[in-house]
């Protein structure tokens, strides 16, 4: 005499082996995921060029200092910011100034007497090199002294 409970069990196990032994239904297509990613850079390479003192006296017009390269892999692009720790002047140890203007990327004449700020539309994929230049009117009443100015170039992703 076979146990009712038993039976039922091990038809069961049967029935679940046949069932997992069946081969998958054919599909007419699938699909597999793949994900990628890049992380934004941004940056600047700075070449100083020119290092010479400037003539106050004498002044200057369109003076390359330097180059700038930009890069910034963003898609919808970039802003590049130009300050002056003093002002857009360059100034001596008494205090005395003396008021210059820059030209970058042949964006015009810009004072810093606050930050430029130049917004890019569009990523740069590899360097892309601005010539840098400063204009610095004759002064021939400018104290005497070493005048100096710090101009900083940033990039940042819009």
């Amino acid at each position: 005499m076979v146990r009712k409970d038993h039976a039922c069990a091990a038809f069961a196990a049967t029935l679940l082996l046949a069932s997992s032994a069946l081969p998958a239904l054919a599909q007419s297509n699938g699909s597999i995921g793949l994900r990628g990613t890049m992380e934004t850079i941004c940056f600047v390479q700075i070449n100083q060029t020119n290092t010479s003192s400037v003539d106050l006296i004498k002044g200057t017009s369109n003076l390359t200092i330097g180059t700038v390269g930009e890069k910034c892999n963003r898609g919808n692009g970039f802003t590049v910011t130009i300050s002056s720790a003093n002002a857009g002047a360059l100034v001596n140890a008494t205090g005395a100034r003396a008021a210059y203007t820059v030209q970058y990327d042949n964006s015009g004449v810009k004072s810093l007497a606050n930050p430029v700020v130049l917004t890019r539309t569009s990523a740069k994929k590899t360097v892309s090199t601005k010539s840098f230049k400063v204009n610095i009117p004759a002064n021939p009443q400018a104290i005497a002294g070493t005048y100096a100015d710090t101009i900083t170039v940033a990039i940042a992703a819009r």
